[in-house]
């Protein structure tokens, strides 16, 4: 029987399918989700400082990072581009990672999901969500084919592939 399910987000498109595959499988199983989100480690992708000037999530960032501060158009995606060892960088992929988490969270509900709990987790990416599988005990872990990386070239990102051949438990890999 499928009770835990692990839904890994990042963002990207896939990761929106994914979260409501999983949603789905949630209802229909009456089983509890558990959502995680690994902060980027390095320099963000190109796709993630696009998405979060294009999603807004850049405003709230920088409402959640300097709240008595104006916020300028424009500013953010050179920010973003500078090294994540930086304080505030840090402080802002933090506040990204958290709101993807809120939205796929909202989403999942929308769609009718019971038991959502969210975690923003650093580390390896796939390392990491492989520790919350089995710190969550879960049966299904649901993951995108390919998440905000830049190649786009292989048939599986290497995120996507670690974790299905390293997972404890069934992996459904989205496209």
């Amino acid at each position: 029987m499928i009770e835990r399910i692990l839904l890994a987000v990042d963002g990207s498109d896939t990761a929106q399918r994914a979260t409501d595959l999983a949603a789905e499988l949630a209802v229909n199983l009456n089983a509890d989700l558990f959502i995680v989100h690994v902060l980027m480690h390095g320099r963000p992708s190109r796709e993630l400082v696009h998405m979060a000037e294009v999603e807004h999530l850049v405003r709230e960032a920088h409402s959640a990072t300097s709240p008595k501060s104006a916020y300028v158009p424009g500013s953010y995606p050179e920010l973003l581009g500078g090294d994540a060892t930086d304080a505030r960088t840090a402080r802002i992929i933090s506040a990204l990672g958290e709101q993807i988490v809120a939205r796929a969270k909202t989403r999942c509900a929308e769609l009718g999901a019971g038991t959502v709990e969210t975690s923003v987790l650093a580390g390896d990416y796939a390392d990491e969500i492989l520790e919350a599988a089995r710190e969550h005990d879960v049966d299904i872990l649901v993951i995108g084919s390919r998440g905000l990386g830049v190649l786009k070239s292989t048939l599986l990102g290497s995120v996507s592939q670690k974790v299905l051949h390293h997972a404890d438990c069934s992996v459904v890999i989205v496209r």
